[in-house]
């Protein structure tokens, strides 16, 4: 009997001892948990095209153009922003990007993709290209044919005068007949010249632009002109509206001018 009362108590010990047993009876915490380190985006290879300083609601920014290929994406965009906007003195920046760096004449406005920082220290924001791929083709295509050439990054007047952006070279007729002898009224061109002089026409502040083949004569009808004075060298880009008997010259829109 006794020896039955022994062996009940052993089984019984023996049973309790796993519960107590492993750690002595002490809990250990889990490890930590180790989070992951977020590594920066690596930075795409891009080419700079040009820059612009602008001031907007009382802030500096500067505009940067780049070229980083049809293909880029959000992310590799991002990383290039930061690659150039980061540490500089300005409180806003814009990036736009371009497929290819003549996409800037060819296109006109961004062909990828554009980045803008619309207050001091806010995340940017971005905005796709809304031309397709087959426009973009297109423009480029009619860029390498027939030395045409866009305006960069057009505003909604600039693109009510000329909305697929695209200018051809001013031929010699406008500068010795009519539109309706010609027959290129209403058509976009840009020509090399000199001002030589600005007044009123009509009631539109107009500059007298000299160049070989004539006198052309541009009024700001729709877009006003930019800080421009006499003697200055001038491309302008225009829309040809005709002949003026009375100012004995070629006349048109204005649209750009660099």
């Amino acid at each position: 009997m006794k020896k039955i009362l022994y062996l009940l108590c052993l089984f019984s010990l023996l049973a309790v001892l796993p519960a107590c047993s492993g750690s002595g009876g002490v809990n250990t915490p889990p490890p930590p948990e180790i989070s992951a380190v977020e590594t920066p985006p690596e930075v795409p290879r891009y080419e700079l095209i040009n820059s612009d300083e602008y001031v907007q609601g009382g802030n500096s920014g500067v505009g940067y153009r780049v070229a980083i290929g049809d293909d880029a994406t959000e992310e590799e965009m991002m990383a290039v922003f930061l690659d150039l906007c980061s540490g500089d003195s300005y409180a806003l920046h814009t990036v736009w990007y371009y497929g290819l760096a003549s996409d800037v004449e060819a296109v006109g406005s961004f062909s990828v993709g554009m980045l803008e920082e619309v207050s001091p220290g806010g995340d940017p924001k971005f905005t796709p290209c809304t031309y397709d791929k087959e426009l973009i083709a297109s423009l480029r295509e009619k860029a390498e044919a027939g030395g045409l050439r866009s305006i960069p990054d057009p505003s909604f007047k600039q693109e009510a005068l000329v909305p697929d952006n695209s200018f051809s070279p001013a031929p010699p007729e406008i500068f010795s007949t009519t539109a309706e002898e010609n027959g290129l009224g209403d058509t976009a061109f840009y020509a090399d010249g000199e001002i030589v002089s600005r007044s009123s026409v009509s009631d539109y502040d107009t500059i007298q632009v000299s160049m070989e083949a004539g006198d052309l004569y541009i009024s700001a009808v729709l877009v006003d002109f930019p800080e421009i004075s006499e003697g200055e060298a001038v491309t302008v880009y225009f829309v040809y509206t005709g002949w003026s008997d009375k100012l004995g010259g070629a006349c048109g829109a204005y649209v750009y001018s660099e």
